[in-house]
Formats: C-alpha cells, sequence, structure tokens
C-alpha cells in the first residue's frame, strides 16, 4: 500500500505542476493587456509633460526675444538649450547671454517614439506626420505637436 499512496502523490504532483503553469499561463495573458494599457497611460501622461514644457519654454523664449520664436537647425532648437542674447544668438552664459537656457536637459523625447528629433511642418496643426517621430515645429508661430499620425490636426495632446 505505501508504495501504491507514492505513485499517487507523484501523480498528484505532476497534475499540480501542469495545473499551476495552466493557472501562470491564464494570469499572463489576462495581466498583459492591463500592463500594456498602463505603459500607454504613462507614455501618454508623459508625452503630454513634455509637450507642456516644450510649450511654455517657447513661449517664454518668445517672451524674452520680442515675440520671435527659437530658430529650427538641424533637427534641433539650439535657441532653447543654450544661453541667448537678445537678439537670439545662442552663446556663453552670462554677460552677453542672458537669456535661457530654456531647456537645460535638451530637448525631451517623444516617449511614444523615444526621438527628440524636431522637424518642420508648413501648417498647425500638422497635417502630416513626418516619419521621424519625434515633434513637428511650425517656425513661423512657434507652435509645437508630437509628430505622431494620431495627433495630425489637433492643437495638443489631450
Amino acid at each position: 500500500m505505501s508504495r501504491g499512496s507514492r505513485h499517487g502523490r507523484t501523480n498528484l504532483t505532476v497534475i499540480d505542476a501542469v495545473l499551476l503553469v495552466v493557472v501562470i499561463a491564464i494570469v499572463c495573458a489576462t495581466a498583459m493587456p492591463l500592463i500594456e494599457a498602463a505603459n500607454r497611460r504613462a507614455q501618454q501622461s508623459t508625452l503630454a509633460q513634455n509637450l507642456h514644457t516644450l510649450r511654455s519654454q517657447i513661449e517664454l523664449y518668445k517672451a524674452e526675444h520680442g515675440g520671435r520664436p527659437p530658430v529650427l537647425h538641424e533637427g534641433m532648437l539650439p535657441q532653447m538649450v543654450q544661453p541667448t542674447n537678445a537678439d537670439g544668438v545662442p552663446g556663453p552664459a552670462g554677460g552677453k547671454y542672458p537669456f535661457g537656457p530654456y531647456l537645460r536637459s535638451g530637448v525631451p523625447i517623444n516617449p511614444v517614439t523615444g526621438r527628440s528629433i524636431v522637424t518642420a511642418t508648413k501648417t498647425f496643426p500638422p497635417t502630416a506626420a513626418s516619419g521621424n517621430g519625434g515633434w513637428l515645429y511650425h517656425q513661423e508661430t512657434g507652435q509645437i505637436a508630437p509628430d505622431l499620425d494620431e495627433y495630425l490636426g489637433q492643437n495638443a495632446a489631450e
């Protein structure tokens, strides 16, 4: 009888292991959409925060530079990340360059794409994504938007 009991315990252990694997698989399958949704909400929140930072700092730059927006140069906004003079010319901090830098850590990334490149757009709100994945910048007005298809035609990340 002890032999049968031992054999019965072995079968129960194998069944327990199979059931445990099945339960873990079900939990993982159920949890993944929740985790993905939470990740998407976190990206959207960070996107809105980064967009707010960009817009507010561009407005501050414009206020300090006679209403002129910063100039886009090679996918960046150098006047936002370096001190500038009253004409918007970047230079060393202090003295003749009392303004800025407005974005001390550089242009923030678009958290959906992981890119911070800034691409010119001819209209605002933008009508086409550039494919670069960072930000779309309207040079004439200083307006900026996420470079994402889902935000085309919008004025803000909502």
